[in-house]
């Protein structure tokens, strides 16, 4: 395994010779400095092509000498002809390469759309991890031993996994305090957490959202392997995630942003997160694509200590209950749930023009009625495993969004709920809650069948 460093002899080459040094001495890689020759050398007469690349061959190697106490292990030299982001990207695939390291001054004062430094074409092609360096000097404290900082842009999906992984592998290197963040929208979150704006402003963070999404962020990554200190962090977004991104790293003094890429091309790359965090940031920036392993997180084996079940009281939803006792593990906590349909006219003229508004729980009359009739179902081994039940009498008419928002506001580990198995007719006029939960949620779900005649 190595690592290719791609210098053009620029001071901002030298922080990345700096940066890529300091990095394979801490992960115990090999070191490969490259330059690559503009295709544009072949004009010259050979001999004049054999002097240049002796003496490019010459400036590598006097690099690799300043270099190599960082190292640690061997560094190999090469040039190349061609055009760089291919050169490069291409050379690392044949090298085994597990990070391209290039330096760059940013381009924060152009425009977004103007895209295409070497940098970038590098990075938006690549499917090996490429680390932008503006500068050096952090890589070389870190070698040393002193304090690093860097930030990961946590999302849901695949993109994000990757960037956690590879953070992981670049934490066994040495300490690293990692500032877990995500941007997060008003409306959205709101909607999606099932909690009310006590302000109804769009650009002052509300601490309720805050503390859950840094709770949600906490239990996708409760833990990393190595030395370091862990952060969660929330931040309010008003226009590009990037922005935001930038503002936090800035804020929490980063001298790394990680982010999972989805290999946007073209004029894609002008919405892309991670383009546009390489585009404008000051620091350094390590764009990381897929590298197939799929979603899995870093957790240890899930544990179901909380779990959610709903049912409208008839003999197919009561079924579901008697699953959320059997699957939550001794000592944890089981919500009962049933939704009640939206009463009167305004409040299904809420529904349909204010659907980013929470489910509000039913009145108090209604809610310790159907409190009460929740409480029957529990089974009576619950007490005997230590188990608390916790009833939630929702009003709405969309359950499934009910539930959804609810679900996600207490952090349960599951969701559980019935089908009644309708088809045809029947499920297009009565629809079905279960299947709106189970397209709808970010946590597993156990759809809970009625029993075959």
């Amino acid at each position: 395994m190595s690592i290719i460093c791609a210098t053009d002899f620029s001071p901002f080459a030298r922080h990345a010779e700096d940066a890529a040094a300091a990095l394979a001495g801490r992960l115990g890689q090999e070191l490969w400095l490259m330059h690559v020759q503009e295709p544009e050398v072949e004009l010259m007469s050979p001999a004049s092509q054999t002097q240049v690349q002796a003496m490019l061959q010459d400036r590598l190697t006097t690099i690799a000498a300043r270099l190599q106490p960082m190292a640690k292990k061997g560094i190999k030299v090469a040039v190349k002809q061609g055009r760089a982001a291919t050169v490069v990207r291409d050379f690392a695939r044949g090298h085994d390469a597990q990070l391209i390291v290039i330096g760059s001054a940013g381009h924060g004062a152009s425009a977004l759309m103007k895209l295409g430094g070497t940098s970038e074409r590098l990075a938006s092609g690549s499917d090996i991890p490429v680390m932008v360096v503006r500068e050096g000097e952090s890589f070389r404290d870190w070698a040393e031993g002193k304090p690093f900082r860097a930030l990961l842009g946590l999302e849901e999906g695949e993109a994000s996994a990757s960037a956690l992984r590879w953070l992981t592998r670049l934490r066994a290197g040495g300490p690293l305090d990692v500032v877990v963040g995500r941007v997060y929208y008003a409306g959205d979150a709101h909607q999606h957490y099932g909690v009310a704006s006590r302000r109804y402003s769009y650009t002052d963070p509300d601490p309720a959202v805050e503390t859950l999404i840094e709770r949600d962020l906490k239990r996708m990554v409760p833990s990393l392997p190595g030395e370091g200190e862990l952060f969660y962090r929330a931040k309010l977004g008003m226009g590009r995630v990037a922005d935001h991104l930038l503002e936090l790293a800035e804020a929490e003094r980063c001298q790394l942003i990680v982010v999972g890429s989805h290999k946007h091309t073209g004029f894609s790359r002008m919405w892309s997160v991670s383009s546009a965090t390489l585009h404008l940031a000051r620091m350094a920036v390590a764009i990381i694509p897929p590298d197939g392993k799929g979603v899995g997180a870093l957790a240890p084996t899930p544990r179901l200590k909380r779990v959610l079940v709903a049912t409208d009281f008839s003999d197919v939803g009561n079924a579901a209950v008697p699953w959320a006792y059997t699957m939550v593990e001794s000592m944890g906590e089981v919500i009962l749930a049933h939704v009640t349909p939206t009463e009167g006219v305004a409040g299904q003229l809420a529904d349909l023009y204010a659907p980013a508004l929470p489910a509000p729980h039913a009145s108090p009359r209604v809610e310790a009625e159907v409190a009460a009739r929740l409480r029957v179902l529990t089974p009576g081994t619950a007490a005997e495993r230590g188990i608390v039940t916790r009833t939630e009498v929702l009003r709405s008419a969309d359950p499934a969004k009910a539930l959804l928002a609810m679900a996600e506001q207490l952090g349960v580990d599951a969701i559980i709920i019935a089908s009644h198995g309708r088809s045809g007719v029947a499920r297009a006029v009565r629809g079905s809650v279960a299947e709106a939960v189970l397209r709808g949620s970010s946590r597993p779900v156990l759809v809970v069948r009625p029993p075959q005649a």
